[in-house]
């Protein structure tokens, strides 16, 4: 089965005592590949051992495996000789394959070269449209470059393909936030509330992004307070002071209405005990000045 954090931070303490037979470094790197791990320098070290000492002795394809792995790992710590010549051997083994063009990527990428890394991932693409992988090193490219509204379009084309890719979607909602694209912004978090119902974090995030676009957009932001209260069970802070905000933008215009709609608008007197509630258990020092701003408030 897959391996454990549990296991892992086991094996690694047996390495860090200097423990190096064979079984315990593959079962290292074995796990790093399993669990996706960002632990580069140990994956750098430990899979440039086994690969001296023992590749001999290896299935075939784990030594390829850790090629890619190494190299990458290598890479990402500044380590490029050593990647490149994993690479090189790597390219030599599979001259025209996707692995080969992903790490020769991936080497552009750490020598400054983003204009050759570019145009690969875009032969890449050309290829096989559905290579995920160039399709989100252009994404990274222009991040690099510093280039957002080109992450932008870049990611567009992406989840046109992979619409039901929640964390690509999320990645462009926040780019948008960024470049102060409140609308396309919203376009995303329909979509993520449309893959994810009943996740409150995108349901306050949704209304943050109506609230701020203001004016006709106030009473639908309130829907979405209030809906991330009611699935939160009362416990999602920011969307207590969403609906607080909301009312206090709202209520400006109450004079002139009927009952009916300030009704609508009154700001619940639970949604207040609510956030007394919150804070005389996680804030109490902060308690009486919230009781004092909702007294302002409400009055």
């Amino acid at each position: 089965g897959m391996a454990s954090s549990e296991e892992l931070e086991q094996v690694s303490l047996q390495l860090r005592k200097g423990g190096r037979d064979r079984e315990l470094l593959r079962v290292f790197m074995r796990m790093g590949r399993e669990l996706r791990l960002k632990d580069a320098h140990a994956h750098t070290v430990y899979g440039a051992e086994l690969l001296a000492k023992h590749s001999a002795s290896l299935p075939v394809e784990e030594v390829w495996a850790l090629h890619e792995q190494v190299a990458t790992a290598a890479l990402s710590i500044g380590s490029i000789q050593y990647g490149a010549s994993l690479i090189r051997a790597v390219a030599k083994e599979f001259p025209d394959s996707m692995r080969a063009a992903r790490l020769k990527g991936m080497y552009w990428e750490a020598q400054g070269e983003l204009d050759q890394a570019e145009q690969l991932y875009k032969d890449m693409l050309a290829e096989q449209p559905s290579c995920v992988m160039a399709a989100k090193r252009l994404v990274a490219l222009e991040k690099t470059r510093g280039n957002l509204q080109g992450a932008a379009d870049q990611l567009r084309k992406y989840v046109d393909i992979w619409c039901n890719d929640r964390e690509a979607w999320e990645e462009l909602a926040e780019i948008y936030l960024e470049l102060a694209m409140y609308k396309q912004a919203c376009f995303c978090y329909e979509e993520l509330i449309t893959l994810a119902p009943t996740y409150v974090p995108f349901l306050v995030r949704y209304a943050d992004v109506l609230y701020t676009l203001g004016g006709s957009h106030l009473t639908l932001a309130r829907t979405y307070y209030s809906k991330a209260v009611e699935i939160s069970g009362g416990r999602s802070v920011r969307a207590l002071w969403g609906l607080v905000a909301c009312f206090t933008h709202i209520t400006d215009k109450a004079t002139l209405q009927d009952a009916k709609t300030r009704a609508l608008i009154e700001l619940p007197a639970q949604v207040a005990k609510a956030l007394q509630g919150h804070y005389t258990t996680a804030a109490p020092s902060k308690l009486p000045l919230v009781i004092g701003l909702l007294e302002a408030i409400v009055t």
